[in-house]
């Protein structure tokens, strides 16, 4: 046999056409995978040994071989040809020429179908497992921002219009929460890589007894196949891994949109550390959020890859076909990027200087006192729809005129209904607003507090069930 035939190449009598070669090739991608497909053959030698089919020696041959395989490929000493076809192919053609008769008499009982299914599996868990782990400190760090701001004032928004006095504080650890779905989400997808699929062949399973519970117990694995045919056409687990990471990609865009606004001109709450912001290249004075908007275009990539691995497996027929060589690069991609945005956001969110004063006075302005006057007269037995209109017809006078709610006199409070009081004006002040929002979930100081607490919780819980 030529060392260098492709290992499929039994039942051909010519070589393959140079053209699909270079088209079916996919170690430039898989190669990532090494480790696993290491690990994998290891577990799968003594399988092997326990059905009679190699021995004691082989077997230490076998893991001492793959050892010295992953030491090079980690030194940076073991290179595959470009024109090598997978990582499996090149791992096999390794032990082959490096252990002889027993590197081929390996692949006994397996498949390069249950075998990547496999590999990509262990690798998802792990991916899922960094995902995680930097999701954690991003909702530490906006913890810790959060404590700093717990009372400091700033407007809440919808439709980007002021709405209602907040806090920092607050609005911070609504990302968090955020964020820390986004962990429950990888958990589930970690959980889901956890069923291994060694064993299943080609899609039949294999006449040899080797014990596929034993396996997967060795690469810890929590369960292995029901079907055999299944096992090997499975994407689901990449499926709930890559929607994760792109819905936590949606949430890293979000929270950069919000600090490109805020370290505008126009807003100016806050300001960009030397560190972590970038100049123009034609103009001096430029200080621009290159990270917050990388996060917000690097998830619409996130998004495509999530919808072209969809697309790839929707009309896949059962088991295994070569569209699934795919899903690798999808995969790879969009995990790889919501780990470097989850990293550079981390590091964006601890640097950012605060203006407060200037948020404090953007939280004081714009009516964000209507809804608290609208209540107070709900208090006093009037229907909420009634206050609506009656706060609304002040705040357009006062519009009109450029005039604050404390600059009137009590007279002009009572004209607009005689239930208003001139204490309500004093209560009314955006530190007394937010104080109000005493309620489960709200931006008083103390649920603030609450929900940091919380969100500390839950990172804790999740990182220590990995």
């Amino acid at each position: 046999m030529d060392e260098r035939a492709p290992l499929w190449g039994g039942r051909f009598t010519g070589a393959p056409d140079s053209d699909l070669i270079r088209l079916t090739t996919s170690i430039g991608v898989d190669i990532a995978l090494l480790p696993y497909d290491l690990a994998v053959t290891k577990a799968h030698a003594r399988a092997l040994e326990k059905a009679g089919l190699l021995g004691g020696d082989e077997v230490a041959a076998v893991e001492d071989k793959c050892d010295v395989l992953l030491d090079e490929f980690r030194a940076g000493t073991l290179r595959p040809d470009p024109d090598e076809e997978d990582v499996h192919s090149f791992v096999e053609r390794e032990l082959t020429e490096r252990l002889g008769e027993t590197g081929r008499r390996i692949h006994a009982g397996r498949s390069r179908n249950d075998l990547v299914a496999t590999d990509l599996r262990l690798w998802s868990r792990d991916a899922a497992g960094r995902l995680i782990a930097k999701c954690a400190q991003l909702i530490e760090t906006l913890c810790s921002r959060a404590e700093q701001h717990i009372e400091s004032l700033m407007p809440g928004y919808t439709h980007l219009q002021r709405a209602q006095p907040v806090t920092l504080g607050f609005h911070l650890a609504a990302h968090g929460f955020a964020l820390a779905r986004d962990i429950e989400r990888l958990e589930a997808a970690r959980r889901a890589a956890a069923n291994c699929p060694l064993g299943a062949g080609a899609l039949a399973t294999s006449t040899l007894d080797i014990d596929p519970g034993a396996v997967a117990g060795e690469l810890g694995f929590q369960t292995t196949f029901d079907n055999a045919m299944d096992a090997v056409a499975d994407r689901d687990f990449a499926c709930d891994l890559a929607y994760a990471a792109a819905l936590c990609g949606v949430h890293l865009s979000r929270l950069g949109e919000e600090v490109v606004l805020w370290t505008s001109s126009e807003f100016a709450f806050a300001r960009l550390d030397d560190a972590w912001s970038t100049g123009s290249s034609m103009m001096p004075q430029k200080r621009n959020p290159d990270v917050a908007e990388l996060a917000r275009g690097r998830a619409a990539a996130g998004i495509g890859e999530l919808t072209g691995l969809l697309g790839m497996v929707k009309g896949i027929p059962l088991a295994y076909n070569r569209d699934l060589q795919e899903d690798k690069a999808l995969l790879f991609g969009i995990v790889a990027r919501a780990e470097s945005c989850l990293e550079a956001m981390t590091g964006l969110i601890a640097t950012l200087t605060f203006d407060t004063e200037r948020m404090e006075a953007a939280a004081a302005s714009a009516g964000t006192w209507a809804t608290d006057l609208a209540e107070r007269l709900v208090t006093r037995g009037v229907a909420f729809r009634d206050a609506h209109e009656v706060v609304g017809t002040l705040v357009a006078e006062l519009e009109r005129s450029g005039r604050d709610i404390v600059d009137l006199a009590a007279g002009e409070l009572a004209r607009h209904d005689p239930r208003l009081e001139p204490s309500d004006v004093q209560g009314l002040a955006a530190p007394a607003a937010v104080a109000a929002r005493n309620g489960p979930g709200g931006p008083a100081p103390e649920r603030v507090t609450e929900q940091i607490a919380e969100l500390r919780t839950l990172v804790r819980s999740s990182t220590a069930s990995g």
